[in-house]
């Protein structure tokens, strides 16, 4: 009898959590619980957590739900500190909506700005971290996250609502509503919102974001549901800029922002990013009987995103945070009353530590110029730009179809899907700002001393010393291609003691890459299609379960797998010419866990061991190198990575009304062997050095803070109101290591007795361990037995400690005679910051 009472309980729940179907009758009601194929257990970023029959529960969806104490605090506590669970980067968890992948296919990266602001219709979502089973694709070690945004799975309702901060925004506006599946079998989501503030911490630096949703279901027999659903979000953002130590001591604030500075008296930034990617998603959900179900989807992404940035031709650099015009580079050459005159112009004039854009703009309105081929004209009018704000832009088209099928045999659950998706990104630059000038002229100015013939200079053969003006494409312009195609099974094994699951999956991709232009540096590789790169992956994955009885578990988990190196890495400088970078292999990871966990009415604890290791990385990044006057792009082959560690998360209740939450996590994310580097010109073929050895080994990631722990503590009133206070704390912080600092050849000139020397090359530095303390409270209203009115108030960093370094790098432009001459540049936490949020739902 308990146990069916429980298993009512569990589909009560699950209708709850869920919001289905609020205007239908009962036998309606019946026929959408026979579509949801019951049982498995779903977890939900907000709401109530759905408490269900311990020994009915799937082993992995219990352990990694997102109600999981520490997965909580990873999202919530540490993400002011750039923690990353595991040290994991984006590409290991998988992030869908509706169950399609809604990665780029370039870098396997998911961008939540394409959906920003719609908290209402994407806070329920199914949340699982780590190697678990997933009846929606196959995922990586990160886990996945899957999105519902079907119009019918929204309670019938409206709800307003409207934040205030001084974080990312000061502003949030949002109204959403849901007709709830109706009668006649239809229902109907619609959500807008709309965010916006200037940076009341870092100057320079604003929101302004506006968000639209609508999703509309149409269930024609109790077999067939088709649902459409579209949503863009166009955000444009003005950024903020890392900086020495130098710089943040002599501009008196860890808040420096070098990109933006006064024109007319107003403050502009020069970089600006800007995204708007409308994606159109339509699916037919098949369910032949109770325990079947065939979902059929096809998906469409289109728009672009950009960002800006200052560019400058026969001028002096216009960042004023560039290292000759900061005191040191004077006291480096021994110039004590320069270093002074400079230090006290940065102090005293906020045009010196500013980006000056009228200097700028009388730049360019003196510089009259006639073009190579109107010799003999007289110029009165027309001027040459110096400086303009440039676009880099990334045109992006994606597509493709999902299937997934899903099956309840007995004890067992059967998952099965296919799915081909295309991504077609064109990228060029714009002008979108001529600074006062007449034109641009589209050439490479640094390519001059490559030859005597003049045509090596054009960045566009065909159309010689182009004058660019606003909104005109210039510099390079080339489609990065990408195909996949994936088929994937998945079985699910459940017994009184012990659950199994296992999976595997089998993808190809296809990647190439077409120039639209031919370049005067490469004429006859820089336009038409590349080679077209294949690559064959696998991946193979099993989990077990056992039950020590209702309340303890212990499980084990084992994922292996391939996957293609990452377009965006593929070739040596993919915006100039098609050349592919030499000795490329597939991505090879090998990841396991082994997991405790207790449930009890008044405890929760979990605690993991997990290793996970990374090989055959492609790392490509680009950089100015003064010595080639030009820039340099670097490339490492055959990268390694471990991560390894422990996490610990325990939410114990006292007393009914006070519960204490800890978070730990210990890791070790590292390079574990010695890649090849190779280093090339962006406007020459021939390779300034390969196959050097970088002595990585053990140097630690620096991605994220490799110590975390957090103490929280919570008080939840009878009349709907809460307090809570985390105290953090964050340790082993290392600065991501430049490879070529980390060579022979780097190292090799300095004598045994210099040993203190080469460590300053070779070393590397850990950034100071710190603390913070948020608070958190909230009261809810029930108004009329049918209104609700939510208030929630948060405050991060309560002590206002603006000296905590969250993060850093070494740069790779550096000396090997003056190390201090390219310091490292780093990342402060902000100071107090506060969220205030209000929702009336009726």
């Amino acid at each position: 009898m308990l146990f069916r009472i429980l298993s009512l309980l569990f589909l009560f729940s699950r209708i709850f959590c869920m919001s289905q179907n609020k205007t239908l009758d009962d036998d309606s009601l019946k026929k959408d619980l026979q579509n949801d194929l019951i049982p498995q257990p779903y977890y939900f970023s907000s709401g109530d957590d759905a408490e269900t029959n311990l020994n009915e529960q799937d082993a992995s969806s219990l352990l990694q739900s997102s109600r999981d104490v520490f997965v909580q605090f990873a999202s919530f506590q540490f993400g002011a500190a750039r923690y990353r669970m595991r040290g994991y980067s984006p590409e290991n968890q998988t992030v869908m909506m509706n169950g399609i992948n809604l990665a780029n296919l370039e870098n396997g990266v998911s961008s939540w700005s394409s959906w920003g602001g719609l908290n209402d219709v994407t806070r329920y979502t199914e949340s699982r971290f780590g190697i678990v089973a997933n009846r929606f694709s196959f995922s990586g070690p990160g886990g996945y996250i899957n999105i519902d945004s079907k119009a019918s799975s929204f309670k019938k309702g409206t709800r307003l609502s409207y934040g205030n901060a001084n974080r990312i925004f000061k502003h949030r506006l949002m109204v959403t509503h849901s007709s709830g599946l109706l009668k006649n079998g239809w229902a109907l989501t619609i959500s807008a919102s709309a965010r916006w503030g200037d940076g009341l911490q870092i100057q320079g630096t604003y929101l302004q974001s506006k968000s639209f949703y609508i999703s509309v279901d149409k269930r024609i027999t109790k077999k067939h549901l088709f649902s459409l659903t579209s949503f863009v979000a166009p955000v444009e953002k003005g950024l903020s800029s890392s900086a020495t130590k130098e710089v943040y001591e002599i501009s008196d604030s860890h808040f420096y922002n070098s990109v933006w500075g006064y024109q007319n008296g107003v403050v502009r930034n020069s970089s600006v990013s800007k995204s708007t990617k409308p994606t159109l998603i339509a699916s037919h959900y098949y369910t032949p009987s109770q325990n079947k179900r065939l979902q059929t989807s096809l998906f469409y992404s289109f728009g672009k995103s950009s960002r800006s940035g200052l560019n400058f031709n026969n001028a002096a650099n216009p960042r004023p945070d560039y290292y000759k015009y900061l005191p040191s580079y004077a006291y480096l050459n021994h110039d004590t009353l320069l270093g002074d005159q400079v230090l006290q112009n940065w102090q005293q004039d906020v045009n010196v530590r500013q980006v000056n854009w009228d200097k700028l703009v009388a730049a360019n309105q003196v510089n009259l110029y006639t073009l190579p081929n109107e010799v003999g004209q007289t110029n009165t009018s027309e001027t040459r730009a110096r400086y303009i704000l440039e676009n880099s832009v990334e045109q992006l088209n994606t597509g493709g179809f999902n299937l997934i099928y899903n099956e309840r045999r007995d004890n067992v659950y059967i998952s099965a899907g296919l799915n081909g998706t295309f991504q077609k990104t064109n990228k060029f630059k714009t002008i979108e700002d001529l600074l006062g000038a007449s034109f641009w002229i589209d050439v490479d100015q640094f390519a001059s001393n490559l030859g005597v013939d003049p045509s090596i200079e054009q960045n566009d053969l065909d159309h010689p010393n182009k004058k660019i003006v606003q909104g005109d494409k210039f510099g390079y312009n080339y489609l990065l291609n990408v195909n996949k195609a994936e088929a994937w099974a998945q079985a699910e094994y459940s017994a009184k003691k012990l659950d199994f699951y296992g999976g595997f999956s089998f993808s190809k991709t296809a990647i190439w890459r077409n120039g639209l232009v031919a370049n005067g540096k490469f004429p006859t590789s820089s336009k038409g299609e590349s080679q077209k790169l294949n690559f064959t992956n696998y991946g193979l994955k099993a989990g077990l379960m056992y039950k020590l009885n209702g309340r303890n578990f212990i499980s084990s988990n084992l994922e292996i797998l391939t996957r293609s190196p990452e377009a965006a890495n593929i070739f040596i400088s993919p915006k100039v010419r098609n050349d592919v970078v030499d000795n490329l292999q597939n991505e090879e990871v090998v990841s396991a866990d082994v997991t405790y966990m207790a449930k009890y009415p008044n405890l929760k604890l979990r605690f993991s061991l997990y290793s996970t290791q990374l090989n055959h990385q492609t790392w490509l990044r680009t950089y100015w190198n003064d010595e080639y006057n030009n820039t340099v792009n670097l490339i490492m082959t055959g990268v390694n990575q471990k991560h390894q560690g422990i996490e610990l998360g325990l939410d114990k209740t006292i007393f009914t009304s006070h519960s204490i939450q800890l978070a730990f996590a210990f890791s070790q994310s590292f390079y574990s062997n010695q890649p090849k580097l190779q280093a090339w010109q962006d406007n020459n073929n021939v390779s300034l050095y390969s196959n050097r050895r970088v002595y990585l080994n053990n140097y630690r990631l620096g991605n994220s803070p490799q110590v975390v722990s957090g103490l929280g503590y919570k008080y939840t009133g009878k009349k709907f109101w809460f307090v809570g206070m985390n105290i953090n704390y964050i340790d082993q912080i290392y600065i991501e290591p430049n490879p070529d600092r980390r060579t022979e050849e780097a190292a090799s000139k300095f004598q045994t007795n210099e040993k203190e020397l080469a460590a300053m090359i070779t070393a590397q530095e850990k950034l100071p361990a710190y603390y913070y303390i948020n608070l958190n409270s909230g009261k809810s209203f029930r108004i009329a037995k049918k209104y609700n009115l939510n208030f929630n108030f948060s405050i991060n960093n309560l002590l206002n400690n603006t000296n905590i370094m969250t993060s850093g790098y070494e740069q790779l432009r550096w000396s090997q005679e003056q190390l201090a001459k390219f310091p490292n540049k780093y990342s402060y936490m902000n100071g107090i910051s506060y969220m205030l949020l209000l929702n009336f739902s009726f």
